[in-house]
C-alpha cells in the first residue's frame, strides 16, 4: 500500500507540474474523461474562450488552409510541387487527402470549444464573474462557433451540426448531414445571439458586436441576401473607429481591422514560413505580381509582392512571425456593400461605385467610371482580386458569384466544394460522401 501510495503521489506531482507549464489550458472534450468540471469560475471560463481562440489561430486559420484556399484561387504558385498541391490546382481532390481530414477536424474542435463555454459559462456561480462577463465570454463563443461553421459550410458544402459539447465518441456517430444552406442559417442565428450578448466596445483582436454584425455581412452576401448585407456593412462603416486609412498600409491594429488574429513569440503564425523563409511554399504568380505592382491597379498594394534580387516574388501578407492574421477588415465591408447594393432587387449603382471607388483612392489608384451594373460587378470581383490577394478569399468568391468556370477553368460544380475525409466516413458510416468523389 506504501508503493501505491508513493506512485500515486509521484503521478500526481508530474501531471500538476505538467498542467502548469502549459502556456495556455486548452479546454477539450476527451472520450473517457467528464468535462462536467473544466469550466466552474471565472479564471477557467476566460481560460476556455482563450482556447477557442487559440484553435481558430492555429488549426482553423493555419498555413495548410490559408495554402489550399489561395492554391484554389489560382493566383498563388506552390514552390513544393507535392501531389495535395496539383490535386489543389487541378481541382482534382481525392477523399483520402489528410489535410481536408485536418480541416474537418481543426473545424469541429473549435466548435466542441465553443459549445462547452455555450453550455457551461451561465451555470458558473462564482461571483466574480458578472453577468456582464459572462454575456460577453457565451457572446465569443457564440461568434466563433459561427465562424467555424461558416468556414465547414463553404468548404465541405454538408456538414453535420452539433449545438451541445461532445463528450463520448458515441456523441459525433449519427448526426444527420445538414446542407451548405442550413449550415450558414446555424452561423447567422449564432451570430444574432452573439450580437445580442457582446459589449459594444471596439476590440480589433476579439469579438465583440460590431465584429458579429461584421460576419454577418459576410455570410448574408453568400446567402445572396442582399439588402441585409447592406445594411449590416453599414452599421459598421457607419462607426468612425472602422475606416480606410490612406497610404495602404497592412491592417493591424488600426481602422483598417475588424478583426484580427493575435500572435506572440510563444504562439508564432504559421502563415509567416508559407512566404518568407528560405523553404517558404508560396509566392505570387506573375500575372497577380504584375497586377499589385501596376500603379493604376494595385496602387500601394504593391507592397504585398516584391521582386526579391533574383527576381522571385515574396509575398508580403505577413511581414514577422507574429504578424497578425485578419479574419475581416474595414475595406471587405466597403466591398461587400457595393456588391449588395449593385445586385439587390431596386440596385443602388451609385452606392456601389462610391464604396468601390472608397478602397481604390485609399489605395491610391484611379477611381472607376463604371456605370453600368455588370461594369460594376466586374470592377468589384476585380478590386477583390487584388485588395485580398494573400489573403483566402478569390476562390471563395468565384464560386459563389458563379464565375469558377469562366476565371478558372474549373467548370465542374460538384468539385466546388471539398469531399467528405474518407477517415470521417468510415468512422461513421451514415456520413454521405459529397457527390462526384
Amino acid at each position: 500500500m506504501k508503493n501505491k501510495s508513493i506512485l500515486f503521489s509521484f503521478l500526481f506531482l508530474m501531471a500538476a507540474s505538467l498542467l502548469s507549464c502549459k502556456k495556455y489550458l486548452d479546454v477539450e472534450p476527451y472520450d473517457s474523461v467528464s468535462d462536467e468540471n473544466t469550466i466552474f469560475d471565472q479564471a477557467s471560463a476566460e481560460t476556455a474562450v482563450r482556447g477557442a481562440y487559440r484553435s481558430l489561430a492555429s488549426n482553423s486559420y493555419g498555413s495548410a488552409f490559408q495554402t489550399t484556399v489561395l492554391l484554389s484561387g489560382g493566383d498563388i504558385r506552390s514552390l513544393n510541387n507535392a501531389q495535395t498541391d496539383l490535386n489543389t490546382i487541378n481541382y482534382d481532390l481525392r477523399s483520402d487527402i489528410g489535410f481536408l481530414s485536418t480541416f474537418w477536424s481543426n473545424g469541429y474542435n473549435t466548435i466542441n470549444r465553443a459549445n462547452h463555454v455555450i453550455e457551461k459559462v451561465p451555470l458558473i456561480t462564482d461571483a466574480r464573474l458578472t453577468q456582464a462577463l459572462k454575456d460577453q465570454l457565451v457572446g465569443e463563443a457564440y461568434f466563433i462557433r459561427a465562424l467555424s461553421y461558416f468556414d465547414l459550410g463553404r468548404l465541405f458544402g454538408n456538414a453535420q451540426i452539433f449545438l451541445t459539447p461532445t463528450k463520448t465518441v458515441a456523441d459525433k456517430l449519427g448526426v444527420s448531414q445538414s446542407a451548405q444552406s442550413r449550415i450558414y442559417e446555424q452561423a447567422i442565428a449564432d451570430l444574432n445571439q452573439a450580437a445580442l450578448l457582446l459589449p459594444n466596445e471596439i476590440v480589433r483582436n476579439r469579438a465583440r458586436k460590431l465584429t458579429a454584425v461584421a460576419l454577418r455581412a459576410r455570410v448574408y452576401l453568400y446567402q445572396k441576401k442582399y439588402a441585409e448585407a447592406e445594411a449590416d456593412a453599414s452599421t459598421v462603416l457607419s462607426n468612425p473607429n472602422y475606416k480606410l486609412i490612406k497610404p495602404f498600409a497592412l491592417a493591424a491594429g488600426t481602422s483598417e481591422s475588424v478583426l484580427e488574429l493575435s500572435f506572440s513569440v510563444d504562439a508564432v503564425n504559421a502563415g509567416f514560413g508559407l512566404w518568407n523563409t528560405s523553404n517558404r511554399a508560396l509566392e505570387p504568380k506573375a500575372a497577380l505580381h504584375s497586377l499589385l505592382n501596376d500603379s493604376t491597379i494595385g496602387g500601394r498594394r504593391k507592397i504585398l509582392s516584391v521582386a526579391n534580387a533574383s527576381g522571385q516574388f515574396i509575398g508580403g501578407i505577413f511581414p514577422t512571425n507574429t504578424a497578425a492574421n485578419y479574419i475581416l477588415r474595414t475595406a471587405e465591408l466597403y466591398l461587400i456593400r457595393a456588391e449588395a447594393r449593385a445586385q439587390k432587387s431596386a440596385p443602388d449603382l451609385i452606392g456601389a461605385v462610391e464604396d468601390l471607388n472608397a478602397v481604390r483612392f485609399r489605395s491610391a489608384v484611379p477611381l472607376t467610371t463604371a456605370f453600368a451594373k455588370e461594369d460594376i460587378l466586374q470592377g468589384i470581383e476585380n478590386e477583390r482580386r487584388v485588395e485580398f490577394a494573400l489573403e483566402p478569399f478569390r476562390w471563395f468568391d468565384l464560386v459563389r458569384t458563379g464565375r469558377a468556370a469562366a476565371v478558372l477553368g474549373a467548370t465542374n460544380p460538384e468539385k466546388y466544394i471539398f469531399p467528405i475525409p474518407a477517415s470521417e466516413i468510415l468512422a461513421d458510416p451514415s456520413l454521405d460522401q459529397n457527390p462526384g468523389y
